[in-house]
């Protein structure tokens, strides 16, 4: 669902581990709903909810002003990680399906490694766990080009300056969710740095304009079948009004033209 504050020109699709408590708190402040909260860093979400949307549509709702803000999606991996596991071990809640986990023979508190290496699992034993990893594409949609402002999660300093600019008043984010416990692209091991990066490689491709995975050696070769954070929450080879449905970016499609000469691909 999109967050838009009465009176001014701004809508907001959050995306979860990127920022999304601490702007949800200062637009319930610009909205003059800033009662103190309890627990702040978890009330927010059930005053202004996080909704999905289908990763295959652009978000064609007429609405202005749209912004996000979007994160490294290995870094916003692991902080999934640190903050549903090491925090607060979403696992051990009654909403995670324990006879799932028991049955896959994983843990309720995973260390790293097998918590990566097992990352779709986990996500279909918990749906937290799955919200939190999903690909943003569930969160805004097929194309970034609808949105006027895309920040970059390590630019939360210019998202204070816009909302600051739009309201006519000075905007200052508190730092909430951030997590208590952090780790680190340095923490995995090599076989799970592979799993962890070919589980983003779709997300690299949709936010290339703003991360570049050759940050952590790039997306290692594998197969198409590989769990990705598209895959956690739909099937993306299911076919959808009679056709396969694959996400592709222009650079994927300009690489897959380019690995498949015209002639080839018809029949010659």
């Amino acid at each position: 669902m999109a967050v838009q504050i009465q009176g001014l020109p701004v809508t907001y699709y959050p995306v979860p581990k990127s920022g999304t408590s601490s702007v949800k708190y200062a637009l319930m402040a610009l909205s003059g709903g800033q009662a103190p909260l309890a627990d702040p860093d978890n009330e927010v979400h059930g005053r202004l909810f996080t909704s999905w949307v289908d990763p295959f549509v652009p978000v064609y709702d007429g609405l202005g002003g749209k912004f996000t803000i979007v994160r490294d999606p290995l870094e916003r991996l692991l902080s999934a990680y640190s903050s549903r596991i090491l925090d607060v071990n979403v696992l051990a809640r009654a909403s995670a399906k324990a006879e799932m986990l028991k049955a896959f023979g994983l843990p309720t508190d995973p260390d790293l490694d097998t918590f990566i290496l097992n990352v779709e699992k986990y996500s279909a034993s918990s749906w937290e766990i799955q919200f939190h990893v999903a690909s943003p594409r569930h969160f805004v949609g097929s194309s970034l080009f609808l949105f006027d402002h895309v920040f970059r999660f390590e630019e939360m300093d210019k998202v204070e300056a816009f909302l600051s600019s739009v309201s006519g008043r000075k905007i200052s984010m508190p730092r909430l969710q951030a997590a208590r416990t952090r780790v680190s692209p340095s923490d995995l091991s090599p076989a799970a740095m592979v799993k962890a990066m070919r589980f983003c490689r779709y997300d690299y491709a949709f936010l290339v304009d703003y991360y570049d995975p050759a940050r952590w050696g790039g997306i290692p070769k594998g197969a198409p079948e590989d769990p990705s954070s598209l895959h956690v929450a739909c099937d993306f080879t299911v076919p959808r009004d009679g056709r396969l449905i694959y996400p592709r970016t222009l650079r994927n499609l300009r690489d897959f033209l380019a690995r498949r000469p015209l002639a080839m691909r018809v029949g010659r």
